[in-house]
């Protein structure tokens, strides 16, 4: 038997709206006529309360589907017990069967798939909620048993400490064990384990311009091959400066979109600036234009930040008080730049209250004007 292996479709997703349409259709689509039935691991929705039209267009896709689809419910979709999530409603409207603590027996020429699905809780309850379900799980010794999650798994998130482990994952008695929520394609566990990834770019990070899609999954061998699906062309940039003026950054964005677009015009770029930039100038000046599809981090001047967050955490050693350290830092940002006003004295202002500050301003406002008279 083959099992198409899905997830993290996130229909509706804003900044991608169509690409997350388009490439779940044809990922539903290919994965039907290739398998005997598909399970989505969670978040076929990006939002608790999709648009009604969002809505339609997800029933219309998981309609063209031509095998029975079990599903769980992901974070993006969780809503409280008494509430009606996104998932209830598309399975009301197509052959979903939607699991949430609960099995379901799928059988085929005379083969049987348990398949036990717990939909997304929050992560500091995952691992109770996953072994309180397992005390009433019942396997089945005639077939294969199949456990469905959309669960951050703490070896897989750097820093995460409240997910599952794979270490339990690795004690559960299934044969196969999906998860979603992690948006990357990854087999752990001697391919015990399958992270089918997302169908769409969610996030603008290096890791999403590998290859979207699915697994199909094969019972007899319990070998999984992932299935890619045409998705546009997302490139990762990453551009270094050193002392560089407004015109040269400009110029070195302008000519990476350029190459890039000559063989990709409808690419989807994202660009990281890193480094330093010429005396005098802030980040703030520097003025980037703006392209369809593209966005542009700009960590420029980040080390000259640190270094003078540094020097104010250093205040103890030059018996300078923070406020000192302070008044001189915003007397060098604007000098030359602020002359309506005195920026330190203003500082002081702040200091003491709204009330001294708007009186000030209007003073030196008033100043101003008679000056002109």
């Amino acid at each position: 038997m083959k099992i198409a292996i899905i997830a993290d479709h996130h229909l509706g997703y804003q900044r991608f709206e169509e690409d997350s349409y388009a490439q779940t259709e044809q990922a539903i689509i290919l994965a039907s006529e290739q398998a005997d039935l598909i399970i989505c691991a969670g978040d076929i929705f990006d939002t608790k309360i999709p648009k009604l039209e969002t809505l339609k267009r997800a029933v219309d896709i998981f309609k063209k589907a031509k095998i029975p689809i079990f599903a769980i419910h992901g974070n993006h979709e969780r809503r409280s017990k008494e509430m009606t999530n996104p998932v209830q409603l598309l399975a009301a409207s197509t052959n979903i069967t939607l699991l949430h603590g609960e099995s379901k027996l799928f059988e085929k020429n005379g083969e049987k798939i348990q398949i036990f699905g717990i939909g997304s809780v929050p992560e500091e309850y995952a691992a109770i909620a996953l072994k309180k379900a397992m005390e009433k799980y019942s396997k089945i010794d005639d077939g294969q048993n199949i456990l469905a999650i959309h669960q951050t798994i703490n070896e897989l998130v750097p820093g995460s400490e409240e997910g599952i482990s794979l270490e339990y994952l690795e004690t559960l008695p299934f044969d196969l064990i999906v998860n979603g929520h992690i948006h990357e394609t990854i087999t752990k566990l001697g391919g015990k384990l399958l992270i089918p990834g997302s169908t769409v770019i969610t996030q603008l990070k290096k890791s999403e311009t590998l290859p979207k899609g699915y697994f199909l999954y094969d019972t007899a061998t319990k070998k999984a091959e992932f299935i890619e699906v045409d998705t546009r062309k997302f490139f990762y940039e990453e551009l270094e400066f050193h002392e560089a003026g407004e015109l040269e950054i400009r110029e070195a964005i302008q000519k990476r979109i350029r190459d890039i677009r000559e063989e990709h015009p409808k690419a989807i770029i994202a660009i990281k600036i890193d480094g330093t930039i010429k005396k005098g100038l802030t980040t703030s000046d520097i003025k980037l234009d703006d392209y369809e599809n593209v966005y542009i981090k700009n960590n420029l001047n980040m080390e000259s930040l640190s270094a003078t967050l540094e020097r104010i955490r250093g205040i103890n050693q030059d018996n300078s008080s923070m406020k000192e350290v302070a008044l001189k830092e915003l007397r060098e940002k604007t000098k030359e730049k602020v002359t309506a006003f005195d920026s330190a004295e203003l500082f002081e202002k702040l200091l003491i209250g709204v009330d001294e500050t708007i009186e000030y301003l209007e003073k030196h406002d008033l100043n101003r004007q008679e000056q002109k008279e």
